[in-house]
């Protein structure tokens, strides 16, 4: 579990890190070409997401659980916000 939460660690950084790349790009084509990386790196993390930690039993991990949707939703958000941008 912890290599898994490292993993989900290490593809929100590299989101946060795009997404403030693309934010200080002056170059409309270098800007495109991030926010097309930012698509894509915000599609793997809504992956790993539902696959990377096991769905809490009845009862048990409610803020565990919690943080899984809030990633979901930040990672749906950044997708939603970049691919009407570049497209």
């Amino acid at each position: 579990m912890g290599d898994q939460m490292m993993l989900l660690g290490a593809r929100i950084a590299e989101i946060e890190a795009l997404y403030a790349c693309a934010l200080e790009e002056t170059d409309p084509r270098a800007e495109r070409r991030l926010l097309a990386e930012l698509a894509e790196a915000g599609v793997r993390l809504a992956k790993e997401t539902g696959a990377a930690v096991p769905r809490p039993r009845e009862g048990g991990r409610p803020r565990l659980r919690r943080r899984i949707v809030r990633t979901q939703r930040t990672a749906d958000w950044i997708i939603a916000r970049t691919t009407r941008r570049t497209g």
